[in-house]
């Protein structure tokens, strides 16, 4: 469980630090399929696999991973601040926590830069894409074409870091983004992209069948 805790300690810790928004219960939902396709994974591997993001208001949040066959997990993470769980669906295992606060707001960051502290970089989040960039005056151009088709992209250097955003010419959700910061580049692919999708209450609370371990 301890890739999946990781995860979700990311999603929660990064919240910390937001402002508190009063919020009615959200109407829709984006859901959003990505995988890393730079520095390039092994093919077939875990780390070749997409992951699955959903979130709704400024609460809720939900991420699938693919089975990782060698290590026996399939993580699903699900928050409903302040309440989140850890499941590993290859055992039917997890962990209920509990978020402290203050500010029980949750994110989704592309590219966390895993230090235990809020960096600028924290705020380019998934489902948030296009607002990062324009919020940050990024530079603005025609990109090139991926799959056939026509992009814009998007480009802004923060905290020394280049950060680049393709979006698609026509439907102007995300394509590809990217980071490059010293030695480290890692580049995302936009599987699909669904951004006014119904609200599903049921997608953010546990699976039945799963052993929950409750906090202490």
């Amino acid at each position: 469980m301890s890739r999946i805790a990781n995860l979700a300690f990311q999603c929660l810790l990064v919240g910390l630090t937001a402002p508190l928004f009063c919020q009615e219960a959200p109407t829709t939902m984006t859901k959003i399929t990505a995988r890393i396709i730079k520095q390039e994974p092994v093919p077939g591997s875990f780390a070749a696999q997409p992951k699955t993001y959903w979130r709704a208001g400024t609460k809720y949040a939900r991420i699938a991973e693919s089975p990782d066959l060698q290590n026996h997990i399939q993580g699903l993470i699900i928050i409903r601040e302040p309440d989140a769980w850890m499941v590993n669906l290859s055992d039917k295992s997890g962990r209920h926590v509990i978020d402290s606060g203050p500010s029980l707001v949750v994110r989704l960051p592309i590219f966390d830069k895993q230090t235990g502290m809020k960096s600028k970089l924290n705020d380019l989040e998934f489902g948030m894409e296009l607002d990062f960039f324009v919020r940050n005056n990024a530079t603005h151009s025609v990109g090139v074409v991926i799959d056939g088709n026509a992009t814009d992209r998007y480009e802004v250097v923060i905290s020394d870091a280049r950060l680049v955003l393709w979006t698609d010419a026509k439907s102007k959700k995300p394509v590809r983004v990217s980071l490059v910061d010293g030695n480290q580049s890692r580049t995302f692919q936009y599987v699909s992209y669904d951004d006014q999708l119904p609200f599903d209450q049921s997608l953010f609370q546990p699976p039945s069948g799963i052993s929950i371990e409750e906090p202490k």
